[in-house]
């Protein structure tokens, strides 16, 4: 299976010790999960996607780590999720526009899912290197509006990828 470069560069970025619990956020079809899952030793995985499709892919590909209770796949917006007593280390989204377009329900709606101490971490390939300028723009705002603290901002030299990481106030 052919890895997207943004996923494996996202990856990287999170600084994954192995006894995290992460709440992935637009996982798709599992491939993102699969990277982090491969990184975790004592830790868990949740991810939630609104498209049935895209969890019935991610079930198919990470199936033992589901069966092990390693991975939860939860078929949902960030919005309506319900995680129970779970609270997370990190959470994630690659190429999730929610982030642009209802920031601030979505922003609510993880900071209470974080443990203290706990960060959000947005990626994205845009089109064109044209674009990460006014994105990194967009989500700074969004995200200090909503009461969040921007700890560090990644561009990648030889892609138009960009990640932004972030904690709560």
């Amino acid at each position: 299976m052919k890895i997207p470069e943004r996923l494996a560069w996202t990856i990287d970025r999170l600084s994954i010790v192995g006894d995290e619990t992460i709440l992935e956020i637009g996982g798709g079809r599992g491939i993102a999960a699969a990277l982090v899952l491969s990184k975790l030793t004592t830790g868990r995985l949740v991810g939630i996607d609104r498209s049935d499709t895209a969890i019935e892919a991610a079930h198919a590909l990470n199936e033992v780590d589901e069966r092990t209770g390693r991975l939860g796949l939860v078929h949902t917006s960030i919005e309506n999720f319900g995680a129970g007593a779970d609270r997370f280390d990190i959470a994630f989204a690659i190429n999730v526009n929610l982030f642009w377009i209802d920031a601030p329900a979505a922003l609510k709606t993880i900071r209470g899912l974080l443990k203290p101490g706990g960060r959000l971490v947005l990626a994205y390939e845009p089109p064109s290197a044209g674009q990460i300028e006014a994105i990194i723009a967009r989500l700074r705002d969004n995200l200090e509006t909503a009461g969040w603290q921007i700890q560090r901002t990644d561009a990648a030299e030889h892609a138009p990828l960009l990640l932004m990481v972030a904690i709560p106030l």
